[in-house]
């Protein structure tokens, strides 16, 4: 299992009928609303995937890419924020990004600062690391120890996009599911 989190500009995306029902069956009511031809249309925020010419891009980081979002384990960012001092920005019960699975929360200029802190001590402590991946064998599901550091390529990636989405959105927000 893992989280699909993308980052940028908040939209309002239709519900489609059936999952209207659904939500309604469940006893869950879409928060956004209108009537358009005599009919109740619901709408749910939603940040899409973009991709950027000039976003940052990382060896064996095939599924990411130049875009906007990345799907790591449940495992794995977890650890990724224990070793990086950032369980509180994205777990913390009132405040955290990620507080809510799914969810979508706005950005603040706090969290870039917070993220681009830890992204400096990460550099501090391992100033001789390369960011990437290792390289996935899907033949023998093995990887291939190739000497980079995913954490240092998802703090960079996950500083570049949050100063991204702060200088480029009207509505800049982190959306997870």
């Amino acid at each position: 299992m893992s989280y699909d989190i993308y980052i940028g500009e908040t939209t309002m995306q239709q519900i489609d009928d059936d999952e209207a029902a659904w939500m309604i069956e469940d006893g869950y009511t879409p928060e956004h609303s209108r009537i358009v031809d005599g009919k109740t249309v619901y709408y749910k925020p939603y940040v899409g995937e973009i991709k950027r010419d000039d976003a940052p891009t990382f060896p064996n980081d095939k599924m990411t890419g130049n875009s906007n979002n990345r799907h790591p384990s449940y495992s794995g960012w977890s650890h990724f924020c224990d070793v990086t001092g950032l369980s509180d920005l994205f777990f913390d019960r009132e405040t955290g990004l990620m507080r809510e699975h799914a969810g979508l929360q706005p950005l603040k200029p706090e969290h870039a600062l917070v993220i681009d802190q830890a992204l400096r001590k990460w550099r501090e402590a391992h100033p001789c690391t390369v960011p990437g991946f290792e390289d996935w064998n899907p033949l023998d599901r093995t990887y291939t120890e190739t000497g980079v550091d995913p954490i240092l390529a998802r703090l960079m990636w996950l500083d570049w996009w949050v100063k991204w989405a702060l200088k480029n959105c009207e509505m800049p927000a982190m959306r997870n599911f």
